[in-house]
């Protein structure tokens, strides 16, 4: 099944992070942060929101840091998804 996002909004993918912390102990997945970082699978279409006319500035592949409360979490076919508006993208990361 394909997604694709309306208007505004970023469908994305979690980004891996490092399973231990500095001091090299591996942590259990329950008490660790969800992260923060994520990967643009797919975009909306921008258009007229609230009457401004709204562009997409991401593309598919973009590693992104985003505001951590601003997504809605689903699964589909085994893969976790999240969905945010764009305005919620606080970075686009570049290597």
């Amino acid at each position: 099944m394909k997604i694709k996002p309306l208007f505004d909004r970023i469908l994305l993918t979690m980004l891996d992070d490092k399973p231990e912390n500095t001091t090299g102990i591996i942590l259990p997945s329950s008490s660790q942060e969800k992260p923060n970082l994520a990967k643009v699978v797919a975009c909306g279409e921008g258009g007229k929101i609230d009457g401004d006319n709204q562009q997409i500035v991401v593309k598919i592949g973009d590693k992104i840091l985003f505001n951590k409360y601003a997504t809605s979490e689903f699964k589909l076919d085994g893969t976790t998804y999240l969905i945010i508006k764009q305005a919620d993208i606080l970075a686009v990361l570049e290597d």
